[in-house]
């Protein structure tokens, strides 16, 4: 796995950009990071990165691993298309660093489903399946 660019290429901008370094890109893989900081709009009043958010973080390790898997430098807009078998364990917290990691499982029809993690410590504290789509 190499690092081909230390910044995630994606279109969102703070503060929704959840992803704030790419550590590893594969054929078939990335590992991203997420600091968890109690100054992040995104942070909940008790502390926690809610469950939205940390889905969101995982949506966004998926699309900059698939603009880092293509040769053009400016990343193709998508959306989340869909959710399956999403579960939180722990939600993060402000003073972890998550490790999002996320797996291609296959392309189809414009769209690709990705497996992603989330874990904290090396605990994992979420996990599910998402499609990316590209829009028509």
């Amino acid at each position: 796995m190499t690092v081909p660019d230390p910044y995630p290429r994606l279109p969102h901008r703070a503060p929704f950009l959840l992803l704030d370094r790419v550590l590893e890109i594969g054929e078939r893989s990335g590992v991203f990071m997420k600091q968890v900081a109690a100054a992040d709009p995104c942070v909940a009043a008790d502390g926690t990165l809610p469950a939205a958010f940390v889905l969101e973080a995982l949506a966004q390790g998926g699309g900059a691993l698939l603009s880092a898997l293509t040769d053009d430098r400016m990343p193709q807009p998508g959306y989340l298309a869909a959710v399956d078998d999403f579960r939180v364990l722990a939600p993060p917290r402000a003073g972890d660093t998550v490790r999002i990691e996320v797996e291609v499982l296959r392309h189809f029809q414009g769209a690709t489903q990705l497996r992603g993690r989330a874990l904290v410590d090396g605990r994992l504290c979420a996990e599910g399946r998402l499609t990316l789509a590209l829009p028509r």
